[in-house]
């Protein structure tokens, strides 16, 4: 992996990027930056890690309040990603084809269960209908067949950030977003889920990811 000043990241050859950006501590997402990991070499699609603490520096947050160049750095990382898959042309603003980018979060028990995920799209703004409704459908039918007591919930608690939202839509004139083939996804998975079934959680999501590149990739 490369190193950036704030994050560490590699290139994959699939139409979708994975990523830990709460894998630093202190108040780190544990195991996230595993997760992620194992996602890449079970792929080979392309992942970042945060090697800050959010703390110091929240990459889950638009810039300001002194993490400007911890999230720029990460966006430029996201858009070197994009031109590298074929998706970006140099001058464009608009992908031509569906992306898939899943950011990797950890949540309490307490919230749904210990076997549970939520996952956040700012009720349907970070993705198309298609591919939330692909998305939830095939992450839960993936997670059931091997762990079936697993709960999958959209947009409850965790619906995710505006920032994320930003890849897809902008942020007016400072990040132009780049257009509705974005789909973005915040995955909150329980602790247990995570320190414990881990090898479970990374074999599903990914097979998500694979399958993804299967039906959407014009590549």
């Amino acid at each position: 992996m490369k190193n950036g000043n704030y994050i560490k990241y590699a290139f994959g050859s699939r139409c979708c990027h994975v990523d830990a950006v709460h894998a630093a501590s202190p108040r780190a997402d544990r195991f996230t930056d595993e997760i992620v990991t194992g996602i890449m070499a079970k792929t080979g699609c392309a992942g970042i890690i945060g090697t800050v603490s959010r703390t110091i520096a929240d990459l889950n947050r638009p810039p300001g309040q002194g993490n400007d160049e911890a999230v720029w750095e990460y966006r430029d990382v996201i858009s070197q990603f994009l031109y590298h898959s074929g998706l970006l042309a140099p001058g464009d603003r608009n992908l031509a084809s569906p992306y898939l980018h899943v950011g990797i979060h950890g949540m309490k028990d307490q919230l749904h269960g210990p076997l549970s995920i939520e996952v956040g799209t700012i009720y349907g703004r970070t993705c198309s209908v298609g591919v939330r409704k692909w998305f939830g459908e095939t992450l839960k039918a993936r997670i059931k067949a091997v762990l079936p007591g697993t709960k999958v919930v959209f947009d409850k608690h965790w619906v995710g950030n505006q920032s994320l939202a930003a890849h897809r839509w902008g942020e007016g004139r400072r990040y132009s977003g780049y257009g509705k083939n974005y789909n973005a996804f915040q995955v909150e998975i329980a602790r247990t889920l995570r320190e414990h079934y881990r090898p479970e959680v990374i074999a599903v999501l990914a097979g998500v990811v694979a399958e993804f590149s299967g039906m959407f990739s014009r590549r």
